[in-house]
């Protein structure tokens, strides 16, 4: 437990130095350490001393003894050539240090970038070597009867690696069992930043079937093959390195702390970075990462920006691989407080829009989005895929027998969707699962290859009656795709698998891949409109309680109509203030009903974001810009609890119900604000 205890407290010590960037007076050191305002000098520096002595990272008397720093700020970044390198490999009694014990420690020195010497033993565990692990080393139970125990090993290991940087192929495990045996006997550990040969050999030996060191040895032409044996393994690993060594100058890489920085932010100087956020402030907001030249990598949105924007540098391996390269590459952060934490969810999509980051994932190129149309190109209702954000007059609906064509050329889109090969594969599923178009934009009326083979009802050069039962069958699939159940006809689902089947039986295995994947994509188009449809139906007023020691007490209003942030107003007893109008609550809210009112009677739903009615069912589709955003809000609401919220009606609702609803927000308002009476809350 006391081990344990130095460490955290070392840690903490090192991160507060990194924030920092720059030494720490030894007494303020030594207060941070024992978290006291007052610490007497000698009992500071004797606690100091005894912590940080033996710990690699640290630098007590670099400079002078009245400071702390970290060892690499004392020392310039060498070059490989002149830095000693110990390729470590331990062989183990299973792969929890602790309850696993070492079994044989092989290492070999290299100066120079070339091998000086090698240190090698047997260790006994003093406990039994589980079979499978002698099936995998051939190290047995005698071998190791007689061989020295760790305690006895590890001065002389300790001596081989002497000013060494250790170099292993999954070094973390080899790093782990160490720093376990040496904390255990020694009360110290390691320095950190072992190089690892196994991601470097990712990066510069790709193709691989699988990077185990026996593949990667055996690749780059070693004379020792990897055998799970601690020396034979250690050589292997010797030569691994010193081959993508030559692969890294041959990249210009030929520094310490460059080949560190290649290998990403697992390694030191992403850590090293922590002190870019050291006056990013605890409130919400959005935060830019960039790079030197002022390119913005990545950008972000937190409800408290210097916690989030710290996890970025402390996390572990789990960040996706953009991530990993913005913070390879960061060397400067901006953030930009909001008064809420649903305005910074909106702000950081404006961003994302604005900027192009190149490490966020999503967003940033919404004019690559696809919506899905159902439009009359010609005899029947054709499924087509479009990025032009179009104007929706009305929802086409099946022709009847004997009227004719009365659509002209209506249209109906849904949408937009990420990811154009996805929609693509989703199309040609649903034209092969049913009769319906897929030929050109004009038809020339005469039957096409694919009708006669019953691939298609024909609706170019069939009669009224045919052309109603291939419009419904669109009409049908469309209505699917947005949610809708029990339509009475084949679902795509079943049709889908027994595709699968189908081609399965005849061995056309590639075909029925493809077709199973395009399966998942249309459950994902589905899912995706759902959350869309959703996203577009709220309605909320999301309220926050704000003290400020020169305007008072105020309440920051975001008021959300179909899925967007539209109004955002500073109340106060005073009325609305920063908004640049004088509009109370209940005019801002009749104002909206109205919208609603002018939209029911059909006068101004000419707007693709407007859902349409069509037999009672909506169909929804917003502009390529928008989708990000109101799917933004829509995880805001749905994972956030906050304890201020009045539920808004929808565009449905009856007078009585709008005019309970203003006043239930107006009365909320009031609360927040102490039961001020205030004409810029009141109706």
């Amino acid at each position: 437990m006391q081990l344990q205890l130095s460490l955290t407290v070392a840690d903490r010590l090192h991160e507060a130095l990194l924030v920092r960037g720059e030494p720490l007076p030894a007494h303020e050191a030594a207060r941070l350490l024992l978290a006291a305002p007052r610490v007497p000098e000698p009992i500071g520096r004797e606690v100091l001393d005894v912590l940080v002595r033996h710990d690699q990272r640290f630098c007590h008397a670099c400079t002078d003894a009245e400071t702390l720093s970290l060892r690499h700020w004392e020392t310039p970044d060498p070059d490989l050539a002149d830095v000693p390198f110990v390729a470590l490999d331990l062989e183990t009694t299973g792969s929890r240090p602790g309850t696993a014990k070492i079994t044989e420690v092989g290492a070999v020195r290299l100066e120079g970038l070339q091998e000086v010497a090698h240190f090698h033993t047997l260790v006994n565990p003093q406990r039994p070597i589980p079979p499978i692990i002698t099936q995998i080393t051939g190290i047995t139970q005698e071998m190791v009867a007689d061989a020295p125990r760790i305690d006895e090993i590890i001065p002389q290991l300790l001596a081989f690696l002497e000013g060494a940087v250790i170099v292993a192929h999954n070094a973390p495990f080899d790093v782990a069992f160490l720093n376990y045996e040496l904390m255990r006997l020694k009360g110290r550990r390691l320095g950190d930043g072992a190089l690892d040969t196994l991601p470097l050999a990712r990066l510069l030996a790709p193709g691989l079937p699988n990077y185990r060191l026996g593949t990667v040895a055996e690749a780059l032409g070693a004379p020792v093959g990897a055998c799970h044996r601690a020396l034979a393994d250690a050589r292997a690993a010797a030569h691994v390195f010193l081959t993508l060594v030559g692969r890294l100058q041959e990249r210009g890489v030929t520094r310490l702390g460059e080949a560190r920085a290649f290998l990403g932010p697992s390694g030191r100087p992403v850590l090293e970075k922590l002190q870019l956020t050291r006056d990013v402030p605890q409130a919400p907001g959005v935060y830019r990462l960039l790079d030197a030249n002022g390119v913005v990598l990545y950008v972000g949105k937190a409800d408290r920006l210097r916690e989030r924007v710290r996890s970025h540098f402390l996390a572990g391996p789990g960040q996706t691989r953009r991530l990993r390269q913005a913070l390879r590459l960061v060397d400067r952060i901006e953030w930009e407080e909001t008064a809420t934490p649903l305005e910074a969810v909106v702000r950081e999509q404006e961003l994302i829009q604005t900027e192009r980051p190149q490490c966020n994932m999503f967003g940033s190129r919404p004019e690559n989005y696809v919506y899905l149309r159902v439009s009359m190109t010609g005899p029947g209702l054709a499924l087509s895929l479009t990025s032009r954000c179009q104007p929706r007059p009305e929802p086409p609906r099946p022709s009847q027998p004997g009227t004719g064509n009365k659509l002209g050329r209506s249209l109906v889109l849904i949408g937009p969707f990420r990811g154009h090969t996805r929609l693509r594969a989703v199309l040609e599923l649903l034209q092969r699962c049913y009769p319906i178009r897929r030929c050109p934009r004009r038809p020339d009326g005469r039957p096409c290859v694919r009708s006669r083979r019953g691939g298609c009802l024909a609706p170019c050069a069939a009669g009224p009656a045919v052309r109603a039962e291939h419009d419904g069958l669109v009409h049908q699939i469309l209505q699917w795709l947005t949610g809708a159940d029990d339509l009475g006809f084949p679902d795509p689902l079943e049709r889908a698998d027994f595709l699968v089947r189908s081609l399965s039986r005849q061995r056309r295995f590639e075909e029925a891949q493809a077709v199973r994947e395009a399966r998942e994509h249309l459950l994902s188009i589905r899912r995706s409109y759902r959350s869309l449809a959703e996203a577009r139906a709220l309605r909320f007023a999301a309220l926050w309680p704000q003290d400020d020691r020169e305007s008072g007490r105020s309440v920051r209003l975001n008021l959300v109509w179909d899925g967007n942030l539209r109004h955002v107003l500073s109340l106060s007893d005073r009325g609305v203030v920063g908004d640049g109008s004088a509009r109370t609550v209940a005019d801002l809210l009749d104002s909206l009903f109205a919208e609603d009112d002018i939209r029911t009677r059909g006068r101004a739903d000419t707007t693709l974001g407007s859902p349409a009615m069509n037999g009672g069912h909506h169909f929804v589709a917003v502009a390529q810009r928008e989708l990000d955003v109101v799917l933004a809000v829509r995880r805001w609401a749905l994972e956030t609890r906050h304890p201020h919220v009045v539920a808004l009606p929808g565009p449905e609702a009856g007078h009585e119900v709008r005019a309970r609803c203003r006043e239930d927000l107006v009365a909320e308002v009031r609360r927040l604000l102490g039961d001020a009476p205030a004409s810029g809350v009141s109706c």
